[in-house]
């Protein structure tokens, strides 16, 4: 049996994003002493080593990514991490979930593959009944909401950033039907950032 973690960023006040779904704007008083700090790319780049199977979601969102991390491995300027997560990127098998994403959309990039928004819950499971490396979910938050009802995820890693967003796009829809276990807590001094790691059961566990 696989399991599907669920990594995110958020902001101290519960932000996943600002109003226009971008995060550019979060970092404008973003501390000086945290400048260059790489730390949650490691984080990130330690779960897509260990996963099988990285879900995406939403044609802005996982078009946006697929073509950013494709541009980040020809990237001189790039560091050594990002050039190595851009790599697991297109290395692992990749699931898009996506009503309006067609094959042609998705043909610049390897190991890739379409769900239907209708399929995404039944297919999950299914995902999550086969043997190897588990399955991963980063940003995709409207996804990640829904399997969450759905009792599919079973770990939440969030990482909060020392950024106040006062506006934006809040981390959850609404209020799941889990509980929440703690199975971890860290603090990286050099970025200022604190993750908090979570099992996820259901009412039925």
């Amino acid at each position: 049996m696989r399991t599907l973690t669920v990594c995110n960023f958020v902001t101290i006040d519960g932000r996943y994003e600002d109003d226009d779904h971008d995060i550019a704007s979060l970092f404008e008083h973003h501390h000086a002493d945290y400048g260059g700090t790489d730390t949650f790319d490691h984080y990130n780049a330690g779960l897509l080593r260990e996963a099988g199977t990285l879900l995406l979601s939403g044609r802005r969102s996982a078009l946006g990514n697929l073509g950013y991390w494709a541009g980040v491995r020809d990237d001189p300027s790039a560091t050594a991490i990002r050039r190595e997560f851009a790599e697991l990127i297109e290395r692992v098998e990749k699931v898009v979930v996506s009503d309006t994403i067609t094959e042609a959309d998705l043909a610049p990039y390897p190991n890739t593959r379409i769900v239907a928004v209708a399929d995404a819950r039944a297919e999950v499971a299914r995902l999550k009944t086969l043997d190897g490396p588990g399955i991963l979910i980063l940003l995709g938050r409207i996804l990640w909401n829904d399997l969450m009802h759905a009792g599919l995820v079973d770990e939440l890693h969030l990482v909060t950033f020392p950024l106040i967003a006062g506006g934006g796009v809040p981390l959850f829809d609404a209020r799941p039907p889990v509980a929440l276990r703690l199975l971890e807590s860290r603090a990286w001094p050099e970025s200022g950032q604190v993750l908090m790691r979570w099992r996820v059961d259901t009412p039925a566990a």
